[in-house]
Formats: C-alpha cells, structure tokens, sequence
C-alpha cells in the first residue's frame, strides 16, 4: 500500500468542505494518488480514475470526508478560541456568526499575538485528524 502525503490529504478534505456537495475526492488505496473530482476542476497529475465505483468498504477508493466532518475548519477555529481566547468570548461569538469569519479570526489572533500558536494547534490538530482516518480506512500517511 502507497503512503498518502499529508498536505494533499489535508487539501483535498478543504476542497471536499468548501465544495459544499459539488467537490468530491477519491484516495486509491494501491497508489496513495489522491483524485480530485469538481465541475469546476480538473486534476491532470491525477485524473479520473475508470473504476470509480470502487468505493465500497475494501474496495480501492475511499472517499476522502469534508474537513468539517473531521473537526477540523470553524470547528477547529472554534476549540482554539475556547481555549486561548477566553476573554474574547462575545467578540468570537459574533466572528462566527458571520458568513465567512476566517480574516476576522485571523486579524483578532495577531491582535493577541496568538496567531503562532493557532497555526502549531492547526497544524497538530488537523495532523491528528487525518492520522485518525487513515487508521481508520486501513490508509498510510506520508509526512
């Protein structure tokens, strides 16, 4: 079995997100090649593989989840300002009531000089993830 990169994985999980239902990925399981399947985009490194419908337990795709649906995302961001932010609870409520709260989540962690720490939990945190879900499919992660 090929190892998957752990960047690729990581990427393809926020295309799956942002792609809200239109975005799908496929991980083959015998050569670690992620597929990346959008209306919108065409991966030319890796194209559409001819057997797609092998995505059934033990078969040789697994179709990589949303980013959210492994806590990562607004979720991630959410657990972070739980627990550096505590002081800034309304004002993070009211970042994540919006539609996109990513650049004000951003610009109020470099206000508090936070914002190395939030890329080493991301970093960890969204490592963790993928590990757990790699072990879980039976993949191996790269990275």
């Amino acid at each position: 079995m090929a190892a998957i990169k752990l960047d690729e994985l990581e990427n393809a999980a926020i295309l799956v997100d942002d792609g809200e239902g239109s975005a799908k990925a496929l991980v083959a399981r015998d050569s670690g090649m992620i597929h990346l399947l959008n209306d919108e985009y065409m991966d030319e490194e890796a194209p559409v593989p001819g057997d797609m419908g092998d995505t059934e337990a033990g078969g040789n795709y697994v179709s990589v989840p949303a980013a959210s649906e492994l806590g990562l995302g607004r979720a991630l961001m959410q657990r972070f300002a739980g627990s550096h932010l505590p002081g800034d609870r309304e004002r993070v409520q009211e970042i994540f009531a919006r539609q996109d709260p990513y650049d004000r989540f951003s610009k109020l962690l470099e206000e508090r000089g936070e914002l190395d720490a939030w890329y080493r939990f991301r970093e960890s945190e969204t490592r963790a993830a993928l590990i757990r879900w790699c072990e879980q499919h039976g993949l191996q992660l790269d990275g």
